[in-house]
């Protein structure tokens, strides 16, 4: 795959719940409860997410003032990597989906410490040396033990992590007073690259299901990442799903998953038409529900045609409409990101 984006990628970005302290949590936490917090970021961190239920909701009930936010299909995965540390994290984004090309500057090597001073998790992160070697690398163990940081002793920000409640809450902060001096929080230095400030506002909150990113770059006082409005990107822990298909084209099998998989379907009248299959959160009589949808749409129309509904991580949703017919069942692999073009 081709990088289509040359955006310097930082590592970071608001959290699940309003009114967190700008720094993260203040209190003190203990070793026993570092190694906890630790323990709780092996668990939740590796796993597939994906924006689309932000996009949706965004384009069908609630448009921000800033517009849609971008939609980011992200993965992470622990990797063995000793020759990086004892505790590492490989990430990615690819950008409109599974099958989107990788965002330049998305790829990062995660290197997870407790540190007692500070009081938290530290994670160093930081992209790989030739990333293009390394696309998918999480698919790829064999490159595991080769993998290197492009730079490890010009990092820059510590990426602190504690935990806030039932959450785990991470914070960018500059690794020395100076490179504090927007507050904490923050974190600020001298490109070598360019010779200009670069300054960063970034904090990211986790749980077991979501992943809120808010994450604001500058350089020389100009926002070249992030938005004006200063909100967040909410992905959301994605679902395989094993999908038969079959339409006028005649049938066939797919591997889907639950936060957004999108494939091209085509009536008995020989239109062309959309199989969407999306959990998220929807509108109802109290609130926001959690369910699994399995869509069909024009979307020269901006239509949906049909819609079966189903609790989240339903073991099997079907739908018919249009001559078209689909049924998904809850599988247990993606289909690998390598194959995507």
């Amino acid at each position: 795959m081709t990088p289509i984006r040359s955006t310097v990628l930082a590592l970071f970005c608001l959290p699940l719940v309003a009114g967190a302290a700008l720094a993260g949590p203040g209190y003190q936490q203990d070793r026993k409860e570092l190694e906890s917090v630790m323990n709780d970021l092996i668990a939740w961190f590796p796993g597939v997410w994906d924006s689309y239920p932000q996009i949706y909701y965004e384009q069908n009930f609630a448009m921000p003032k800033g517009g849609v936010h971008e939609h980011w299909h992200r993965t992470f995965a622990r990797i063995n990597a000793p020759q990086v540390g004892e505790v590492v994290f490989y990430g990615q984004v690819n950008v409109d989906g599974r099958d989107g090309p990788i965002i330049a500057g998305s790829q990062v090597l995660y290197k997870a410490v407790i540190d007692e001073k500070l009081g938290a998790v530290n994670i160093f992160g930081q992209g790989p040396l030739d990333p293009e070697k390394y696309e998918n690398l999480h698919e790829r163990p064999e490159l595991w033990g080769k993998v290197q940081m492009r730079e490890p002793s010009a990092l820059n920000c510590d990426f602190i992590w504690r935990r806030d409640g039932a959450q785990l809450f991470g914070v960018l902060q500059g690794n020395t007073p100076e490179k504090q001096k927007y507050g904490p929080g923050t974190c600020a230095f001298i490109s070598k690259r360019s010779d200009a400030e670069f300054r960063a506002d970034a904090e990211w909150v986790l749980t077991p299901d979501q992943l809120w990113l808010y994450d604001n770059n500058w350089m020389a006082d100009m926002l070249f990442l992030g938005r004006e409005d200063q909100t967040h990107i909410k992905l959301y822990r994605a679902a395989p799903y094993d999908c038969s298909i079959k339409d006028a084209k005649g049938t066939r099998n797919v591997k889907a998953y639950d936060r957004g998989y999108k494939t091209k379907v085509v009536s008995k009248d020989g239109k062309d038409l959309e199989l969407l299959v999306l959990r998220a959160e929807y509108p109802a009589t109290s609130g926001l529900q959690d369910r699994l949808r399995l869509m069909i749409s024009d979307t020269s129309a901006k239509t949906t045609l049909a819609s079966a509904d189903a609790a989240a991580l339903a073991p099997k949703i079907s739908l018919g409409a249009a001559g078209i017919e689909a049924s998904c069942k809850l599988s247990k692999t993606f289909e690998p990101l390598q194959k995507a073009k």
